[in-house]
């Protein structure tokens, strides 16, 4: 199995040519951003970031989601200025909605809303047909195209040379998992609908046996709280051993049969952090790191200055080539990352 990446130490900015990379046939790079802005006093500095990503002439950009603040007001007026910024960007723009954007708007600071009829509002907003943001546009595969899932506008799949990128729509704050008595309902309908298209995802990787996937979402999973060790739960759980929910696990088993049953290169991309990280999150009973899946974690605010490059060269290993990238083109210094085990 192809390893999923590696992690260089921090070069020069790339030749700003059109989706630059090693010069293969078929490579290509994207950029992922995410938590930007968060206030008001942003919008300024995420311009210019904005801007030094369009210079660099990606292939497409990706919002992971909060393109507000938790306590900002999830107004119309709001949320189409953000629109509006993202939109201005050149290179095709693929927005995944956040918790802030949408789950926490009932919190008083941010309006008092109803976050369900919020997210219907960035539906209507950010995905009124089957076109990205930017002024460079790009079709995409939406959910919304199967009658079961009509409202899903926001998951979307796309493919470019030889690999297939999924969004899910999976907010921070466990999931919007809600821990009030009563059916859990648009936590449980999003929760099947995000297995669906994730499951028909890797299938369609499979049958044509496509170099990669890319998986994005905005929360991050907690790949890291052992749940790879804990049995199945148990409704029990909750009112004898006051176990909390962890609305991520059903997503995290879903993707560890998944990419078990895939032979390609798999790189899993959320936010919802200050910092970046990189490593191997899915792991067997026994603690052991899936080689070919790694995961990668952006930057968001107050980190105003740098974003997340993937390179991706079909035909060569590793598939894919993460590297952190600043506005005044300053070394990052590379995370530390295990070595792969041996295959």
């Amino acid at each position: 199995m192809a390893l999923a990446m590696l992690m260089p130490v921090a070069v020069p900015a790339a030749p700003k040519v059109a989706n630059s990379a090693p010069d293969a046939p078929g490579a290509f790079t994207f950029t992922v951003i995410g938590n930007v802005p968060d206030r008001a006093e942003d919008v300024a500095p995420v311009r210019a970031l904005l801007d030094a990503i369009d210079a660099e002439h990606p292939a497409f950009v990706v919002h992971l989601g909060n393109l507000k603040g938790r306590d900002e007001a999830c107004s119309d007026t709001l949320l189409e200025a953000r629109h509006d910024l993202l939109d201005s960007l050149i290179a095709p723009v693929i927005y995944i909605p956040g918790d802030h954007d949408w789950s926490d708007c009932q919190r008083p600071a941010a309006g008092s809303f109803d976050p369900v009829e919020r997210l219907l509002r960035l539906r209507e907003l950010f995905y009124p047909d089957d076109n990205t943001l930017g002024q460079r546009t790009m079709t995409v595969m939406r959910q919304s195209d199967q009658a079961k899932f009509r409202s899903y506008r926001e998951n979307t799949r796309w493919t470019m040379n030889d690999v297939l990128f999924v969004t899910l729509n999976v907010p921070g704050d466990n999931n919007n998992y809600k821990t009030a008595g009563g059916r859990n309902g648009e936590y449980e309908d999003r929760l099947e609908a995000n297995r669906q298209w994730l499951a028909r995802a890797f299938a369609v990787a499979r049958q044509r046996k496509m170099a990669g996937v890319v998986v994005m979402m905005q929360a991050d999973p907690l790949f890291e709280d052992g749940w790879e060790r804990r049995r199945a739960p148990n409704l029990f759980d909750g009112w004898l051993r006051r176990r909390s929910h962890d609305g991520y696990l059903a997503l995290k088993r879903q993707l560890r049969a998944l990419t078990r049953d895939y032979d390609g290169a798999v790189l899993l991309i959320h936010g919802a952090s200050q910092t970046f990280m990189l490593d191997r999150p899915l792991k067997d009973e026994d603690g052991r790191p899936d080689a070919h899946v790694m995961r990668a974690r952006t930057y968001g605010s107050p980190v105003l200055d740098r974003w997340l490059e993937v390179s991706v060269t079909p035909g060569r290993t590793p598939l894919f080539h993460t590297r952190s990238r600043r506005l005044d083109n300053t070394p990052i210094p590379a995370p530390e990352i295990t070595p792969a085990p041996a295959q």
